[in-house]
């Protein structure tokens, strides 16, 4: 009991806390959502136009501004969908027709809606057509409660309560009181005051003739709206125009959205064709950098190594650069001055790759193919030159002779 009481103690004091203008919103509120919401009413022509028009471009900006969410978009999606279809069906109720277009409006709504946010593309949002095309066929039909005319508050009848929001007429009560003309100057100015008001009386339309006006009136509305309607249904061209329109529009949009969705398959594509060549190089150098061995340091300042396969691989000390790939022959992309080491006579070779390690750490791998005339070339030319750098070959063939590892390729047939 004493967890109960402080709860409400809680409650009471939420409710204090709300500030008049907070409750007078909700209150101003409260009754146009049930009015959005329901089904037993019956909306006017201007009623039914401002739901649609603005269900549709809440639509269009919900998608726009919440592109990346899509759930959100989906469930204003469904309530925008409601909205319409509630306000169709008083529409409905309002002409008396056929309650099978109820769901025509808001399935619509509902169809182009999904394809748009599946679709990803502002192109997307011209094939909400449908719905504005159907919503403005309802809007040629006129209203037949006349009865009820004078009930509408806001294009609004039904049981939801908005007559505070009716405005309210002030009418000029006067009173039928015969004034006796009198010779006074003042008497003048009564007699003209009552002559005034028996002609403002006589002048006045009583309800009747109001309401035959509002007749008049809803039928030259209704005569335009039937017009264009049995304008529209009496010609077969007109119809297979706008039935043609609204498919090259489909198309449109659907070439459009498979035009965009191309490039950027294509795209994924290419980048993962280039980025494969990369990988692999970069998979290759490392593993022959890891498996280095036979260190032979040369006289200009540069040293060899062989990997496991036997392959060349040269390596010096050199300007501060960006760690990675100078170059690579797998994928043709790099450093042009490192795509081949080039000898003071003879052909050239090309390495595998050419990494840098360290900032300032260079290694240029070669093919196991190419060892024989590597070593060759660095024992008896007289100089090299690689990746912009050159290197003397003065006394390179002593040092090779002597290393058990080099000095075999050295008697190999050039």
């Amino acid at each position: 009991m004493v967890i109960l009481g402080h709860k409400y103690h809680q409650l009471v004091l939420c409710y204090e806390q709300l500030t008049p203008s907070a409750i007078y919103l909700f209150g101003v509120f409260v009754p146009f959502l049930q009015a959005a919401f329901c089904l037993k009413g019956f909306d006017d022509r201007n009623r039914f136009f401002a739901t649609s028009i603005l269900t549709i471009l809440g639509f269009i900006f919900c998608s726009a501004i919440l592109s990346n969410y899509l759930a959100v978009n989906f469930i204003m999606l469904l309530i925008l969908t409601a909205v319409l279809t509630c306000s169709a069906k008083r529409r409905l109720h309002d002409a008396k027709l056929n309650k099978n277009w109820q769901l025509v409006p808001g399935g619509l709504l509902l169809l182009t809606g999904v394809l748009s946010l599946l679709l990803e593309n502002s192109s997307s949002y011209y094939l909400l057509i449908l719905p504005v095309l159907s919503a403005a066929l309802l809007l040629t039909y006129p209203s037949k409660g006349a009865k009820e005319k004078n009930n509408y508050i806001l294009g609004y009848y039904g049981p939801v309560d908005l007559s505070r929001y009716k405005q309210k007429t002030v009418v000029m009560k006067t009173h039928n009181q015969r004034i006796e003309p009198t010779l006074a100057a003042n008497g003048a100015s009564e007699q003209l005051y009552a002559y005034d008001t028996i002609a403002e009386q006589s002048i006045t339309p009583n309800d009747t003739f109001n309401d035959e006006i509002d007749r008049e009136v809803d039928g030259k509305q209704a005569d335009i709206g039937e017009l264009i309607r049995l304008k529209f249904l009496g010609n077969r061209k007109i119809q297979l125009g706008l039935i043609a329109s609204v498919a090259l529009i489909f198309i449109g949009v659907l070439v459009n959205s498979a035009i965009n969705a191309i490039p950027t398959e294509q795209n994924n594509t290419n980048n993962t064709e280039l980025s494969e060549p990369q990988v692999v190089s970069n998979n290759v150098s490392a593993t022959i950098l890891a498996n280095k061995n036979h260190l032979l340091a040369m006289p200009d300042n540069f040293n060899l190594y062989l990997s496991e396969y036997q392959g060349v691989i040269i390596h010096w000390q050199a300007d501060q650069v960006a760690n990675g790939e100078l170059w690579s022959q797998l994928s043709t992309n790099g450093d042009k001055s490192c795509q081949s080491i080039k000898f003071n006579k003879g052909s050239s070779i090309r390495p595998l790759t050419v990494l840098v390690e360290n900032g300032s750490e260079y290694f240029a791998s070669f093919s196991p193919l190419d060892s024989g005339e590597l070593i060759q070339a660095l024992a008896f030319r007289g100089k090299f030159s690689l990746c912009g750098y050159s290197f003397s070959l003065k006394g390179s063939q002593a040092v090779l002779g002597k290393h058990n590892q080099y000095a075999p390729f050295l008697e190999q047939d050039a």
